[in-house]
């Protein structure tokens, strides 16, 4: 199941969802960039990404951990990783995610790339959401966790120029999680911390601590 939802719709009825994307709207606000699109009479362009910097910002304790597979090869990286963090989301009950920007950016900006890994995820992405463009959210269930992971991994891989943060929240509100380019899971629970680093260990997980490597071969990086 995958369904298209307005961002407003989203932060208008999941107040931590809304809170979260505030804290990052604030974080990446830049009045130099303002004044730039200002000089070219686009100031407008540059304020419709904030849609939620005027969000409530809520209190609430926050559980963050970087996590790895310490898996090697990319060939086989993106099944493996489905499977694990479909294992980690049922554990804590989770049954439908969304995909959403942190700032509100077009998901479709490069759609007419069509070259390696990177082309075949902009194809993908493009017949899901059957547009030439689209800036809003996404609703899904874990059977479409597999095709997500692959699409969100080799955009935020390749595509230096797409959203810096391609963000997976649970629709209850429980977690928030992004893969970064090396692969790894970076994970945020909410209100309070069901995902101990005894239980991510059980389920196979390494819990990262310091700078980030990538650990893919030299071979595999390409796209």
């Amino acid at each position: 199941m995958i369904k298209l939802v307005t961002r407003k719709e989203i932060v208008s009825s999941k107040r931590i969802i809304g809170s979260e994307l505030a804290k990052l709207q604030k974080a990446f606000f830049d009045n130099d960039m303002l004044d730039c699109y200002k000089a070219d009479n686009e100031e407008q362009l540059y304020l419709d990404q904030f849609d939620c910097i005027h969000n409530e910002v809520l209190g609430y304790p926050v559980f963050d951990k970087v996590l790895s597979l310490n898996h090697y090869e990319i060939e086989t990286f993106i099944p493996i990783l489905a499977k694990k963090l479909r294992d980690l989301l049922e554990n804590i009950h989770v049954q439908h995610l969304l995909l959403i920007t942190h700032l509100k950016l077009d998901l479709l900006k490069n759609r007419q790339t069509r070259k390696g890994r990177l082309g075949k995820s902009y194809k993908k992405f493009e017949k899901i959401i059957n547009n030439k463009s689209y800036n809003e959210a996404i609703v899904f269930d874990l059977d479409s966790l597999p095709d997500m992971i692959e699409i969100v991994f080799w955009i935020t891989r390749c595509d230096p120029s797409a959203a810096e943060y391609l963000l997976f929240f649970d629709t209850d509100e429980k977690v928030q999680f992004f893969v970064c380019k090396y692969g790894n899971v970076h994970l945020t629970e909410f209100r309070q911390e069901n995902l101990s680093v005894e239980k991510l260990t059980a389920l196979g997980w390494h819990i990262l601590s310091g700078q980030e490597v990538d650990n893919f071969s030299k071979s595999s990086k390409t796209t």
